[in-house]
């Protein structure tokens, strides 16, 4: 439950940064989404960047949408990893 309502948290927030690119907020709301936004893909990437780096030609090719469903949400992707191992 905590895991599916933090994916979606994380889906909304996307949503709403990216929303700004399409249609700027008033000036200072502006700014800080850009910034929250440059921030989202640098944490974000780098998690991803990691991940990529340590997978196998194998493992790639088993799970392709590993790193991207990584990339965007985050620390909620691996604590499902993690529930999925336990069973």
């Amino acid at each position: 439950m905590f895991i599916i309502l933090g994916k979606t948290i994380f889906a909304c927030i996307w949503l709403f940064l990216l929303f700004n690119l399409i249609h700027p907020f008033p000036r200072p709301a502006n700014i800080v989404a850009n910034i929250a936004l440059i921030a989202f893909v640098i944490m974000h990437g780098l998690q991803a960047w990691l991940l990529s780096s340590t997978m196998t030609k194998q493992e790639k090719t088993k799970d392709r949408f590993k790193v991207l469903r990584l990339f965007l949400f985050g620390i909620f992707e691996t604590l499902s990893w993690k529930k999925q191992d336990k069973k």
